[in-house]
C-alpha cells in the first residue's frame, strides 16, 4: 500500500487535535453480564469480546530526522523492524534514554521547537470479519503526538502523551485484513507543556485498544454520589450512541447482593438513579465499593454489559480544613512516576499493582500522580486497596522560566488556553468516576496562572472535588481551593500549624504540601517533624513526599547496573537528580522507605508514666487491631513482652508494661495478620556500657622512631615522628592495617561523602577541599606514666590542600596493660566552615576485620534528623551490610547513639570500641569517604584492603536540601567549639 504519512500537524500551534472523540470515562463493555462477571480491574480490558488489545509485535521504522523520512511509503515493500507494543524508542535501542529535570531538550521559544526532529512509523494489521459494527481505536499513552492512519488514509492526530486519545476508526476500515499506522513525532507544539522532572522517553508505552460497538451502545458514563443528612443519592448520567429503541437497566450490587435495580428507556442522554442509600463510605482506610451494573439492551436482548466500581463519598472545604466524609482526614503521601527501570513509562498491570500494594504496606494513604495521569487501571487499583488519589494534568513547563523572555509563557499566553483545557478535561472525563480521587491539579510548575485560571473556572463547572495548582502560590491568586505549596521549610510548617506567625495569606484555607522531604539518596530528614505537625493541626490537609521509586536505567550486562542523567551521551542533562525515590528502581527499600513507614504509622505512643503508655489510633474511620510487641533495653539486658491493642479511630487507649529493671528505652513494633507494619521508640535515658580500669600498666620501649607498649596479650606501636599508633596487635595478630589508604592510626575527619541532600550547600566543602583532610603533629607532652598507663597527650592540626590549620584538637591516649586504649580528643576552635560535616576519629583496621557487632540504632543507617526507622538494639552484620548501596555511592554506614561497637574476623578476634560521656555515631566500610565521594556509581568503587571505621561526636543531619530544606540549624555546626570525643578500645576475642 503506497501511503503519504507526512502531515504538519505536530507543527501547527492550532492544531493540538484533530478528530479525536469528545473525552469520556474510561470503561470496558461486556457481551453479556457471565462474560463479565469472569473478569475484574485487571483483566477486563484483556477479557471482553468487544475488546481487542492490540499489544504485541508492530512493524517500525525510525527515522532520525522527518526530513530522512520519505514522502511517500510502500508499505508491503519498504523495510520495516519490529518492535513490541507498548514500549519505549529509548529501552529498545533506538535512541539513548535522555534525562533531564527542568529544562527542555532544545532552546526553549515557545511555540518554536526544531522540527526537524526524530519521528516513527508503526504499523499494525488487523483482520475486520464484517465491517458493520462502529469500532474506536483507543490510545491509552503515546509520547510525542500522534498521526493516525488507517488503510493509508488519514483519520486524526492528537497530543497529551499520558491523556487517553480516542478515534472513529469504523468508515476508513473494510472487512478482510486493514492497516493501521501510527506516526510518532518526538516533539511537537505540546512538547512544552511536558517538561516533566524524568527521562524523556518517546513510543507508543501504554495499550491500545480496539472497541467493537453494536448499533446501539453507551459512549459515556458519569456516576455522582451526592449527600444529604447522612444518606447518599446515586445519579447515573449516560450517553449513548441509538439507532432503535433500547432499555438500559442499572443495577447497585454490594458482596453479590443487588441493592437497587431500576430500567429505563434510553435516550440520547439517559439519566437513572437511587434516593436515600443507606451505604457502607468509601475511604482510603475502609475502601467500600459496590458494583454499578449497567445493561443496554433492546427487544433482541442485551447489547452491552458495563460494570463501573462505586464508591460514596463527600469532600467539603470548611474555612481552612478539609473533610472526607465529615472527616478531618490527613494525606500521608507519596508522589508517583511512571517508571519501569527495564521499560520506561510502560508498566505492567502487575507493575502498578505492586507500587499501589507498596503504598499500603507502607502506611501510605495518598499519592500524587506526578505529574500526569497515570493509566486507568492504576486508578482502578487505588479505589480498590485505599488510596487518595491527587490527580494531575499533563502539564508542565518548567523549563520556560529559565528564559527571561518568555517567563511565565505559555501560562500566561491565551493562545494556549485551548491546549491547557484540552489536557484538564481529557483527565477529568476519564477519571470522574473513580472515588479514590481527593483532589485534581492543574498540573505542576508552570510559572504563570491565566491559562490556569480558566481551566479552575471550567472545571470547577463540572466538579466539587477541591483543586490545586501549586504554582498559583508565586503569583498575587496564591491559592485555588487548598494552598498548594513544596519544600516549604519545618519552622514555617510550624508556625502555619500554630494557626500565627506565618504571613497572614497562609491562613483561610487548607495547606497542603505537594512536595515534601527530598528522598534522594539518604533521607528526607526531619520527616517526623512534618507529620506530627499534619496530625495536629486541623488546616494541614498532609503532603506528599517526592518521590516513590528511582528512575534509572536497568543494564543486565553493562559496566553499570543503573544509570541516570550523564550515563547516555546526553548533550545536557541533569545528573543522578533522578535518582530520588524511597525505593530503588526494582522497588527494594530505601532506608527512607522505612523511616516514611513509622511516620506515617497509624499507632501513635507516648510514655505518660514510668512504665505506662498511651496509644493513639490517628485513622479517622478504622479501628486498629495489632498486636504489640515490646522490648525495654539498654546495654546491660532487657525485658520483653507482647499484648494485643484494640483502638477506635482518633481514640486513645493507656497500656501499663510489667518492667522491673532500668531500661534507655522502649521499642514497640506493631503487627497486624504476622506482618510488622511499624515501629517506634520511646526514650527515656541514656546508659553506657560499664568499663573497669585496668590495674596493670604496659612494658613501655623506645627507639629512634617508635615507641613499643608490650602489654598482657599483645603489643602497641606508637610513631613519635607523626603522633600516631601505627600497630595494634593482639596475641601477634596485627588489628590495623599497616598500609592504609588514607592516613596511620586514629585521624581527625570532617568530611563525608557527600549525600545527595548535601547538594546543594556542600560547594563549600569542594572549595575547601575537604576530602584532602591531613592531620600533622604540632607538639607532643612527655610521656607521663601512672601506675597503671601510659598517657601520651599531643596537639595536632586539621589542614587540606586548600585551607591550612582548618582546625586544632588536642589527642590524648592512655594506654593499659591490657591492651585497652582510652581516646580523648578536644577541639577548642575551629575556623568557620558553613555546614560541617562531621567530627571525628578515622581509623583504617586490616578487611579481614569484616564482622560486625554494635549496640546503637539501626539496623538501617541513621543521623540525628533521621532515625524513626531506627530502633536501639544489638545488632550484628558484616561491614558490606552496614552501607546501604545507593545507586550514586554516598556515606551511608553511620549508626547513631551507639554505646559500643564490635569488628573481628573469623576467628572471633578483634577489637571494640566503647563510649565514654555520651553515645558516638559508628560508621564502617571498606571504601573511605574520599572514595565514595568520587564514584559516580557503586561499580566505580574499587575494594580497599581496609576496613575503615569512623567514631565522631557529631555529624550534621541529613535535611532535603537536593530540593528541599537544609538541615534544621540545631542539627548543623558552622564552627567546632569545645567539640570532644571519648572513647576506649580494647581487644576482644569473641563476639558473644
Amino acid at each position: 500500500m503506497l501511503s503519504n504519512f507526512k502531515t504538519d500537524n505536530y507543527k501547527k500551534f492550532e492544531v493540538f487535535k484533530d478528530n479525536i472523540l469528545p473525552p469520556r470515562s474510561y470503561f470496558i463493555p461486556f457481551d453479556s453480564y457471565d462474560e463479565m462477571k469472569k473478569t475484574d480491574i485487571r483483566t477486563e480490558r484483556y477479557s471482553s469480546s468487544k475488546v481487542r488489545v492490540l499489544n504485541g509485535e508492530w512493524r517500525f521504522r525510525y527515522f532520525s530526522r522527518v526530513s530522512e523520512m520519505p514522502n511517500s511509503i510502500e508499505t508491503d515493500s519498504f523495510e520495516f523492524d519490529n518492535i513490541s507494543v507498548p514500549s519505549m524508542w529509548q529501552f529498545t535501542g533506538y535512541e539513548q534514554p535522555y534525562y533531564l529535570n527542568s529544562r527542555y531538550p532544545f532552546k526553549p521559544n515557545p511555540p518554536h521547537f526544531p522540527v526537524d526532529c526524530p519521528v516513527s512509523v508503526y504499523l499494525k494489521e488487523i483482520d475486520i470479519e464484517k465491517a458493520d459494527k462502529t469500532r474506536y481505536l483507543t490510545f491509552l499513552g503515546v509520547s510525542g503526538s500522534l498521526d493516525l492512519f488507517v488503510g493509508g488514509k488519514y483519520v486524526g492526530y492528537s497530543e497529551g502523551s499520558h491523556n487517553t486519545a480516542e478515534f472513529d476508526i469504523t468508515d476508513f476500515l473494510t472487512e478482510g485484513k486493514n492497516e493501521i499506522a501510527v506516526v510518532l513525532h518526538k516533539w511537537s507544539n505540546g512538547t512544552y507543556l511536558e517538561c516533566q522532572d524524568m527521562f524523556r522517553n518517546n513510543g507508543i508505552f501504554r495499550d491500545v485498544l480496539l472497541t467493537e460497538y453494536e448499533s446501539d451502545f453507551i459512549y459515556d458514563i458519569e456516576i455522582n454520589t451526592p449527600y444529604s443528612n447522612g444518606s447518599y443519592d446515586l445519579n447515573i448520567d449516560m450517553i449513548l450512541n441509538l439507532s432503535g429503541k433500547c432499555f438500559v437497566t442499572a443495577s447497585l450490587e454490594y458482596c453479590g447482593d443487588v441493592l437497587q435495580r431500576g430500567k429505563i428507556g434510553a435516550d440520547k442522554n439517559t439519566k437513572i438513579g437511587f434516593k436515600n442509600l443507606s451505604v457502607h463510605e468509601w475511604s482510603a482506610e475502609i475502601p467500600n465499593l459496590y458494583d454499578l451494573i449497567i445493561t443496554l439492551e433492546n427487544e433482541n436482548g442485551v447489547i452491552e454489559v458495563i460494570r463501573k466500581r462505586v464508591g460514596f463519598k463527600h469532600i467539603e472545604i470548611k474555612g481552612d480544613t478539609y473533610y472526607f466524609n465529615n472527616r478531618k482526614i490527613k494525606l500521608l503521601g507519596v508522589n508517583h512516576h511512571d517508571t519501569n527501570p527495564k521499560t520506561g513509562y510502560y508498566m505492567t498491570v502487575a507493575d502498578m499493582e505492586k507500587d499501589v500494594s507498596i503504598f499500603k504496606e507502607y502506611n501510605i494513604n495518598a499519592v500524587r500522580t506526578s505529574h500526569y495521569p497515570p493509566d486507568p487501571i492504576f486508578l482502578d487499583l487505588c479505589d480498590e486497596y485505599g488510596v487518595y488519589v491527587i490527580d494531575e494534568a499533563d502539564i508542565e513547563c518548567h523549563g520556560i522560566a529559565s528564559m527571561p523572555l518568555h517567563s511565565g509563557d505559555c501560562s500566561n499566553n491565551p493562545e494556549w488556553k485551548g491546549h491547557y483545557l484540552d489536557r484538564v478535561l481529557r483527565m477529568y472525563h476519564r477519571d470522574k468516576n473513580h472515588p479514590s480521587i481527593a483532589m485534581w491539579s492543574l498540573g505542576n510548575e508552570s510559572h504563570g496562572i491565566s491559562n490556569q485560571d480558566y481551566c479552575y473556572e471550567e472545571l470547577k463547572k463540572l466538579s466539587d472535588i477541591p483543586i490545586h495548582y501549586e504554582g498559583a502560590i508565586r503569583t498575587k491568586r496564591w491559592a485555588y481551593d487548598v494552598i498548594s505549596e513544596m519544600y516549604q521549610h519545618q519552622n514555617t510548617v510550624e508556625k502555619i500549624a500554630n494557626g500565627h506567625g506565618a504571613p497572614s495569606k497562609y491562613y483561610g484555607k487548607p495547606y497542603f504540601l505537594c512536595e515534601y522531604a527530598h528522598a534522594m539518596g539518604v533521607g528526607a530528614g526531619d520527616t517526623e517533624r512534618y507529620v506530627s505537625d499534619f496530625l495536629r493541626a486541623d488546616n494541614l490537609l498532609g503532603g506528599c513526599v517526592w518521590e516513590f521509586a528511582d528512575h534509572a536505567v536497568y543494564h543486565e550486562d553493562g559496566d553499570y547496573k543503573y544509570t541516570y542523567g550523564g550515563d547516555h551521551n546526553e548533550e545536557f542533562h541533569d545528573g543522578c537528580f533522578c535518582v530520588d525515590g524511597l525505593f530503588f528502581p526494582d522497588r527494594t527499600p530505601h532506608s527512607g522507605a522505612l523511616q516514611i513507614r513509622n511516620c506515617y504509622r497509624p499507632i501513635r505512643a507516648k510514655l505518660i508514666g514510668e512504665n505506662k503508655i498511651k496509644f493513639k489510633n490517628i485513622n479517622y474511620f478504622e479501628s486498629r487491631k495489632v498486636t504489640v510487641k515490646w522490648q525495654a533495653l539498654d546495654i546491660n539486658g532487657s525485658e520483653s513482652g507482647e499484648f494485643e491493642l484494640s483502638v477506635e479511630p482518633q481514640k486513645e487507649i493507656s497500656k501499663e508494661l510489667t518492667i522491673t529493671k532500668p531500661y534507655d528505652a522502649i521499642v514497640l513494633r506493631y503487627y497486624e495478620n504476622g506482618r510488622e507494619i511499624a515501629s517506634e521508640q520511646l526514650t527515656k535515658t541514656v546508659t553506657l556500657k560499664k568499663t573497669t580500669v585496668p590495674k596493670s600498666k604496659p612494658k613501655m620501649s623506645k627507639s629512634e622512631n617508635n615507641i613499643v607498649f608490650t602489654t598482657d596479650n599483645g603489643e602497641i606501636i606508637y610513631d613519635k615522628g607523626i603522633g600516631q599508633i601505627i600497630s595494634y596487635k593482639i596475641n601477634g595478630k596485627e588489628i590495623m592495617n599497616r598500609a592504609p589508604l588514607s592516613n596511620y592510626g586514629f585521624n581527625i575527619s570532617v568530611f563525608r561523602a557527600p549525600f545527595d541532600n548535601d547538594r546543594n550547600f556542600s560547594g563549600e566543602w569542594t572549595r575547601k577541599i575537604l576530602s584532602t583532610e591531613n592531620m600533622k603533629l604540632i607538639s607532643s607532652k612527655p610521656i607521663k606514666e601512672t601506675e597503671n598507663a601510659y598517657i601520651i597527650e599531643n596537639k595536632y592540626s586539621l589542614s587540606t590542600v586548600k585551607v591550612r590549620n582548618l582546625l586544632k584538637v588536642r589527642i590524648t591516649y592512655t594506654i593499659y596493660g591490657d591492651s585497652s586504649i582510652r581516646i580523648n580528643v578536644f577541639c577548642p576552635r575551629s575556623k568557620l566552615f558553613l555546614h560541617c560535616p562531621r567530627f571525628g576519629v578515622c581509623v583504617e583496621l586490616k578487611r579481614e576485620f569484616d564482622n560486625v557487632c554494635y549496640f546503637g540504632l539501626g539496623d538501617r543507617e541513621n543521623l540525628i534528623d533521621f532515625k524513626e526507622h531506627a530502633m536501639l538494639g544489638e545488632y550484628k552484620m558484616k561491614v558490606d551490610e552496614l552501607r546501604e548501596k545507593y545507586i550514586k555511592p554516598q556515606e551511608s554506614s553511620m549508626r547513631s547513639d551507639t554505646r559500643c561497637a564490635c569488628l573481628t574476623n573469623s576467628d572471633g578476634l578483634g577489637i571494640e570500641f566503647i563510649a565514654v560521656g555520651k553515645p558516638f555515631i559508628f560508621g564502617a566500610d571498606h571504601f573511605t569517604s574520599y572514595q565514595c565521594a568520587k564514584a559516580m556509581h557503586q561499580e566505580d568503587l574499587e575494594l580497599s584492603k581496609s576496613t575503615v571505621v569512623h567514631i565522631d561526636s557529631y555529624m550534621m543531619g541529613v535535611g532535603s536540601n537536593s530540593c528541599g530544606p537544609a538541615p534544621d540549624g540545631k542539627y548543623i555546626k558552622n564552627r567546632l567549639k569545645n567539640e570532644e570525643l571519648e572513647f576506649i578500645i580494647r581487644p576482644v576475642k569473641n563476639m558473644e
